[in-house]
């Protein structure tokens, strides 16, 4: 959870970017299509993801809200982005929509990491024994665990 008080560029550049993301998983070719889909103008859907020559720029209450309903956001989301006092987007079937990526569900992302890792494992060291892959498993977890990525045991 981010902190009002930060750097308000930053809190913009974060909600461009996850703004971005989302249109692009809309399959909104351009800008203006994701505009019209919101409702909003095309100069002020650019404020909100910024363009090659201008960054991200704050836009009204209401512009937001229109954002929220146009990309399926819980009300309140890419406000709360701009203000500072939320980094990530939670979208209405409660996907978590993070900067780079976007998690649906936290209880399975254990398994999810576990079974990424074996196949990777099998793909990319096809030499390791099955205990030293194990044991390299155990280390990850273990450092996502005390980064808090993961729950602990």
């Amino acid at each position: 959870m981010a902190t009002p008080d930060g750097d308000p560029t930053r809190h913009l550049q974060k909600l461009a970017a996850l703004v971005t993301q989302r249109r692009v998983a809309l399959g909104f070719a351009s800008k203006e299509a994701a505009a019209d889909a919101c409702g909003i103008s095309h100069t002020t859907y650019r404020k909100i993801e910024g363009t090659e020559t201008a960054a991200p720029s704050r836009v009204r209450d209401s512009t937001y809200a229109k954002l929220d309903v146009g990309f399926g956001f819980r009300p309140g989301s890419t406000k709360a982005v701009a203000d500072g006092v939320s980094d990530s987007i939670t979208l209405g079937d409660g996907t978590q929509l993070i900067e780079g990526g976007q998690i649906r569900d936290f209880s399975r992302l254990e398994e999810e990491v576990d079974r990424a890792f074996t196949i990777s494992a099998q793909l990319t060291a096809p030499h390791l024994t099955l205990s030293e892959a194990k044991a390299l498993k155990d280390e990850m977890f273990k450092e996502l665990r005390a980064r808090g990525v993961l729950k602990e045991e």
